[in-house]
C-alpha cells in the first residue's frame, strides 16, 4: 500500500517523474551492448520446429517408418509449417538435428546424408522446404563426433560451411560433444562462425558453446555474442515440468550475467518448446509459452505437428504472446522477484510497454491469489501515472485501466501463468 504522502502527490509532479524515468529509460535500454554476430540475421528471436526433443535418434525406419529421422518426416512437417498456419505467425526454419548423417564422409572429405534415410540428400530437401517459403536448419559438431557418434566437424570446419552453403542450408546447430579442450572448443566455434560468414550464404548460427564451458569456468558471453546468434547455456530440456522448472531456475540464479548479453542478433537459449507432447499440464504449457516470450528465447518447436491437439496448437499460434517473444526493442525479461511460491518476471517492450508474467510455483491445491502494487511493476515506469492492463494467458481478456497507486490481483493454477501486457493510457 503507498502512503497518505504518496498518495498525495499532485498530478503534474508525477508526469515530471515520469517523463524523467522515461528518457532515463529510454536511454538505459538504448545503450548498445555487446557486439553481435556480424551476418545481419536472427534480429527477433529465431522461430521453427527441430526434431530432436520429440524424435531423438531414431534410425529404425523399417519398424517405425513415421517416427524415425528422415527424409520423409521432414518433407509432411514442412507442409504442414506451410499450409497449417506456422509459417504465416512466423515459425520458419525447419531444423534437422543430429542422426541425419551417413557413418562416413564421401571420397572428397564432405559429409553425407544416410542414402536410404534421405535418399534425395539434403540438397533436394532443401529445395522442398524453400519451396513452402520456410528455411532449412542442419546439425553438427564441433569435435570429432556428434554426440550420436557420426562424423563431427573438427578439422573440416571449412569443407563443412561450404558445403552447408551449396546445400542450401538456412541454420546450423553446433553442438560441442567429443571436444578435447576447451581450447578446441572455443577455436572451433569461433573458426566455423567466420567460415560461415565466408559463405556468402545467410545462414543463423546456433551455438551450444556456453554449455560446455560452464562445468569448467563461466563463460565469456561479450566473445560469445560476437560469434553466435543464440547460445545455448544449459542441459537439453525434457519433456516434464521438472525440466522446465530446472532451466528457469538456473537463468534466474545466472540472469544478471545473460540477461544484459541478449538482443537484436543474439539471444540466450533455453532450448525446445515441447509444448503438445505428452509430459506437460495444460497450465505447465502456458508456462513455458509465456516464460519463453518474457525471456525472449528462440521459439522452436520439437513436437508431432501432424498430430497436434487444438488447445497446443492454439497456444503456440497465439500471435500476441509470440509479439512479445518478437518485440523489436530486443531487451531480455528477468525474474522481478520470488516470494511465497510465486514468481514475477518481467519485460521491458518498445512503445513503453511492458510484458509481466506471474507463476504459481506451488504444486498443490488449487487456484492462488496473487496481489502486486503496480508501482513496482517495470522499474516503476510501467504504469507511471496510468496504464492499461490486458491478460493474454491463460485466456485473453482486459484488466482495464490501472493508476500507478493501484494494486493487481491475480488468480494462478498451480505451476501456471498469467501473462499481461502493460500499456500507456495517456
Amino acid at each position: 500500500m503507498m502512503t497518505a504522502t504518496v498518495k498525495l502527490v499532485s498530478r503534474v509532479r508525477r508526469l515530471g517523474c515520469v517523463l524523467a524515468f522515461c528518457f532515463l529509460a529510454l536511454f538505459l535500454w538504448g545503450l548498445p551492448g555487446a557486439r553481435a554476430l556480424d551476418n545481419g540475421l536472427a534480429m527477433t528471436p529465431t522461430m521453427g520446429w527441430l526434431h530432436w526433443e520429440r524424435f531423438m535418434c531414431n534410425v529404425n525406419c523399417q519398424e517405425e517408418p513415421d517416427s524415425c529421422v528422415s527424409e520423409k518426416l521432414f518433407l509432411q512437417i514442412a507442409e504442414i509449417m506451410a499450409s497449417d498456419g506456422w509459417k504465416d505467425v512466423g515459425y520458419e526454419y525447419l531444423c534437422i538435428d543430429d542422426c541425419w548423417m551417413a557413418p562416413e564422409r564421401d571420397s572428397e572429405g564432405r559429409l553425407q546424408a544416410d542414402p536410404k534415410r534421405f535418399p534425395g540428400g539434403i540438397r533436394r530437401l532443401a529445395n522442398y522446404v524453400h519451396s513452402k517459403g520456410l528455411k532449412l536448419g542442419i546439425y553438427a559438431d564441433v569435435g570429432n563426433k556428434t554426440c550420436a557418434g557420426f562424423p563431427g566437424s573438427f578439422g573440416y570446419y571449412d569443407i563443412d560451411a561450404k558445403t552447408f552453403a551449396d546445400w542450401g542450408v538456412d541454420l546450423l546447430k553446433f553442438d560441442g560433444c567429443y571436444c578435447d579442450s576447451i581450447k578446441h572448443l572455443a577455436d572451433g566455434y569461433k573458426h566455423m562462425s567466420l567460415a560461415l560468414n565466408r559463405t556468402g550464404r545467410s545462414i543463423v548460427y546456433s551455438c551450444e558453446w556456453p554449455l560446455y564451458m560452464w562445468p569448467i569456468f563461466k563463460p565469456n558471453y561479450t566473445e560469445i555474442r560476437e560469434y553466435c546468434n543464440h547460445w545455448r547455456n544449459f542441459a537439453d530440456v525434457y519433456d516434464s515440468w521438472q525440466s522446465i522448472r530446472s532451466i528457469l531456475d538456473w537463468t534466474t540464479s545466472n540472469q544478471e550475467r545473460i540477461v544484459p548479453v541478449a538482443g537484436p542478433g543474439g539471444w540466450n537459449d533455453p532450448d525446445m518448446l515441447v509444448i503438445g507432447n505428452f509430459g506437460l499440464s495444460r497450465d505447465q504449457q502456458i508456462t513455458q509459452m509465456a516464460l519463453w516470450a518474457i525471456m525472449a528465447a528462440p521459439l522452436l518447436m520439437s513436437n508431432d505437428l501432424r498430430h497436434i491437439c487444438l488447445e497446443a496448437k492454439a497456444l503456440l499460434q497465439d500471435k500476441d504472446v509470440i509479439a512479445i517473444n518478437q518485440d523489436p526493442l530486443g531487451k531480455q525479461g528477468y525474474r522481478l522477484r520470488k516470494e511465497d511460491n510465486f514468481e514475477v518476471w518481467e519485460r521491458p517492450l518498445s512503445n513503453l510497454a511492458w510484458a509481466v508474467a506471474m507463476v504459481n510455483l506451488q504444486e498443490i491445491g488449487g487456484p492462488r491469489s496473487y496481489t502486486i502494487s503496480v508501482t513496482s511493476l517495470g522499474q516503476g515506469l510501467a504504469c507511471n501515472p496510468d496504464c492499461l492492463i490486458t491478460q493474454l494467458l491463460p485466456v485473453k481478456r482486459k484488466l482495464g485501466f490501472y493508476e500507478w497507486t493501484s494494486s493487481l490481483k491475480t488468480q494462478v493454477n498451480p505451476t501456471g501463468t498469467v501473462l499481461l501486457r502493460l500499456e500507456r493510457a495517456s
